[in-house]
């Protein structure tokens, strides 16, 4: 018992002479190191590593860091970006060549253009930020490309219907869009409809045929006054397709291929029309024995006839009411007869309707009857 005693007692003499002081005092780097310059490279696994010497605390603990970057003529009050260091107490960031490319674009760099980013670090301990007064730049090529996919989309320009702004359909991630008449002008891209701050720029580049991202504007050229066009965006093939659609579309029976309504176009990506509903009764055609009411549309599409028809190809039930807008949107498919019809609403037989088509509502292309009264 009296050796455990005497134990203790030497250990407490040993720690009594190693007494840690702790001291708040610290500074910040004084050195900063990074490349001069980089070409990006976003296909690239190789990180770009930024690092830094001098300061510190002066008992030696732990300070931690954030790098914040800026424009090459900016002083850091309204930065970029800021970044944690490396497990945030390391004097390096190790940083991908993706995000330096969104810090660049963030810049003002534009894709294939070139210019300089400023960082410097801070350092901080027990709640007190010391800024550096040394500052690195390094001059930067961002590469082709187009790192920012909007999530919506706007067509601008002089060539559009009424020379104002429309919002395109999302059809699945990066890709857009939308039906507008054209005249001879140019369009342009943009995510927002009134270029508000932080909207995003794009046009097609004709030389390169590939979408850019930057302000610039596509000449197109119409070949009647008002051409009805589809305008297709994809940002991830980064391609432009103009298709000329005809300005009617047909609604019809599947098994006769008799008019129901003709639609015309109205503007704003409307088509509307009218027509007397009388389902096909036994007789009516040589074969047939059944009432028939399936029906799908007729569109022009490049001068080839194509059907819009149903999404899921089936056209086994007939609506009930309540279905959902779903149900009534349309899929673009190559012409057959059995193929993405759907079924009439039992009540609409014997009726006088005005049919329309919607090629953007609620982001669908959708149909509906309405004005429905009887025969």
């Amino acid at each position: 018992m009296k050796k455990t005693a005497l134990i203790f007692a030497a250990l407490a003499a040993v720690m009594s002479c190693n007494k840690y002081d702790y001291s708040a005092d610290f500074s910040a780097p004084t050195e900063l190191s990074s490349p001069e310059s980089i070409s990006l490279d976003l296909t690239s696994s190789e990180n770009v590593v930024l690092s830094w010497s001098g300061g510190g605390a002066k008992d030696g603990g732990i300070v931690l860091y954030n790098v914040i970057f800026d424009e090459a003529d900016g002083d850091f009050s309204q930065p970029l970006t800021t970044v944690q260091s490396d497990n945030g107490g390391l004097t390096t960031l190790t940083i991908t060549q993706a995000a330096l490319n969104n810090i660049a674009r963030s810049s003002g760099i534009k894709p294939l253009g070139t210019g300089k980013i400023k960082w410097t670090v801070t350092a901080s301990r027990g709640g007190e930020v010391k800024q550096s007064e040394a500052s690195a730049t390094i001059n930067v090529t961002r590469p082709d490309g187009i790192d920012n996919i909007p999530q919506t989309l706007y067509l601008h320009g002089t060539a559009i219907e009424d020379s104002g702004v429309r919002a395109f359909r999302t059809m699945s991630e990066g890709i857009f869009r939308i039906y507008t008449t054209l005249k001879d002008g140019d369009i342009s891209f943009k995510s927002s409809a009134d270029n508000a701050e932080g909207t995003l720029n794009f046009f097609y580049d004709e030389e390169v045929g590939k979408l850019r991202e930057d302000n610039g504007q596509t000449s197109v050229s119409a070949t009647a006054a008002d051409e009805l066009c589809r305008i297709t965006v994809d940002f991830n093939a980064r391609t432009m397709t103009i298709d000329r659609v005809g300005k009617e579309v047909h609604c019809i029976w599947g098994a006769s291929y008799g008019d129901i309504a003709v639609l015309t176009y109205q503007g704003n990506g409307i088509f509307v029309g009218e027509g007397d509903i009388k389902f096909l009764q036994p007789g009516d055609l040589d074969w047939l024995t059944w009432v028939e009411e399936r029906y799908y549309f007729k569109v022009t599409l490049n001068g080839g006839d194509m059907i819009w028809g149903r999404q899921d190809d089936v056209s086994a039930e007939r609506p009930v009411g309540g279905e959902p807008p779903y149900f009534y949107s349309l899929k673009e498919m190559a012409w057959d007869q059995w193929t993405g019809l759907w079924k009439m609403k039992g009540d609409l037989d014997q009726t006088h309707a005005t049919i329309t088509i919607y090629t953007n509502s609620d982001n669908l292309m959708i149909h509906s009857f309405s004005n429905v009264t009887p025969l």
